[in-house]
């Protein structure tokens, strides 16, 4: 058991600022697993050779606290920004990676931008990562009950959408010489309410997509009648559905994470079956509402599924933890899935 280890390096990651910048976390982590860092400061490493090819999916950056940025280990936990998203995983991860006896090619890489664009995710797929099966470590802790770890076969893909109304400017004194662009994007809000949402059922799941305005925005003086108004639409997508539309005078899709589903049961089943080693319960399979990168790696063709430390209520939270007994699991369950797999 590396307990000690895993409870020292995430404090010490935790501790290293990554929501901006993150090279030094990038150089820390390289070091613990005697890795190497790419052009956009993705972190790789591998052992072993030949088939199957798994890997160890993690990010390193994180988003901004709410406050103050403290770390520290209290009532059996590991506190601080990015210690449950996911930086106590990616060390149980890194320590797994270190000990597993593969009978394949075992590697092991941290992303850069999972939190903001992607990037990390999106420069390793387009320069040919391709391993046979990817564990992503995002939380997947009690979903269905209070302290298990969970399996997440499938999640939501979120698409941003920006749509963009022109008016008329006036005096407002004088609204009627005028179009006015807010007034007119009502008519659009009010069909994004009515967007008809796809709903599919996954492994006895129903799953259903959505559309709603997160923000809206009208620039100008305060005594003109505004010529241009413009929203953003936060859509979640479905496995099957993505969801499409074309309102106002443009829509453009600023950013899109594709959804994901496990097909591969022999996957699902080795990850099932290492929970139960390590833990002694049968883990239940879930549908995540958030977004991951495995999304970008099921779209390249990499059989995916995640497993992770992290309880559902805690990343970005303002308080964030992670249970230090649940990363003694899933560092032992990552372990174990690499042996056997």
């Amino acid at each position: 058991m590396r307990t000690g280890e895993i409870i020292e390096d995430t404090k010490e990651l935790v501790e290293i600022p990554s929501w901006s910048d993150e090279s030094e976390a990038a150089e820390y982590i390289s070091g613990l697993v005697g890795g190497e860092i790419d052009e956009v400061g993705n972190v790789f490493a591998s052992k072993g050779s030949g088939g199957p090819e798994i890997a160890f999916i993690s990010h390193m950056d994180t988003v901004p606290p709410s406050g103050e940025h403290e770390v520290r280990v209290d009532g059996g936990r590991i506190y601080g920004r990015g210690a449950a998203d996911m930086k106590g995983t990616l060390v149980a991860m890194a320590k797994a990676f270190e000990d597993a006896d593969p009978n394949g090619k075992l590697t092991f890489a941290s992303f850069v931008g999972e939190e903001t664009d992607a990037r990390g995710v999106k420069h390793a797929v387009s320069n040919g990562f391709s391993p046979d099966v990817a564990l992503i470590g995002e939380g997947t802790v009690g979903y269905t009950e209070e302290g298990m770890i969970d399996v997440c076969v499938a999640h939501r893909g979120r698409r941003e959408c920006q749509v963009v109304v022109r008016g008329i400017p006036s005096h407002a004194s004088q609204p009627h010489l005028g179009e006015n662009a807010i007034y007119s994007m009502m008519g659009v809000i009010d069909e994004v309410k009515e967007l008809e949402t796809p709903e599919e059922e996954i492994y006895g799941e129903k799953v259903r997509g959505s559309a709603c305005v997160t923000q809206i925005e009208s620039k100008g003086a305060t005594n003109v009648v505004p010529d241009r108004c413009q929203i953003t639409i936060d859509v979640r997508t479905t496995p099957s559905h993505r969801l499409e539309f074309d309102l106002g005078d443009k829509t453009k899709v600023v950013s899109d994470v594709p959804p994901m589903v496990t097909e591969d049961e022999r996957l699902i089943k080795g990850v099932e079956e290492s929970i139960e080693f390590v833990t002694g319960y049968s883990p239940r399979r879930i549908v995540k509402p958030q977004t991951t990168d495995s999304g970008f790696l099921k779209e390249a063709g990499v059989e995916t599924i995640v497993v992770g430390a992290a309880e559902s209520k805690e990343p970005h939270s303002n308080n964030e933890s992670v249970s230090i007994d649940v990363l003694e699991d899933i560092y032992e369950v990552y372990r174990h899935f690499a042996n056997t797999y």
